[in-house]
């Protein structure tokens, strides 16, 4: 029932709030709350390695500074969730792996 709950953050119609919050909550790897850049070159890494992607340090370091230069309005050196949700709100690509078309067509059969 949980995976069955938690899978469905992944439904094209789930709430855009739910998707945010959840997507912070994957970049959030220690759990304190923020984002920090340690954290989401982590994660652009291990997304990157998924993809079967290979971009050198320094382009992983560029994406991980203009995320951070984007996104941290306080400039504190890390993302607390209101600045997640105002970089979703001005990028929405960055959600475009929370959605899985296919869970559409299992709903509706």
């Amino acid at each position: 029932g949980e995976f069955v709950r938690s899978l469905s953050i992944f439904h094209p119609k789930a709430p855009e709030s739910d998707k945010t919050a959840f997507a912070f909550k994957l970049y959030d790897l220690r759990g304190t709350g923020y984002i920090e850049k340690e954290e989401l070159r982590e994660m652009v890494v291990a997304l990157l390695d998924e993809s079967d992607l290979c971009l050198s340090d320094s382009a992983v370091e560029e994406i991980v500074d203009n995320t951070f230069s984007q996104a941290d309005s306080n400039g504190d050196d890390r993302i607390d969730p209101k600045e997640w949700e105002e970089f979703v709100k001005k990028n929405p690509a960055s959600l475009r792996n929370m959605s899985l078309p296919y869970l559409q067509d299992i709903t509706t059969t």
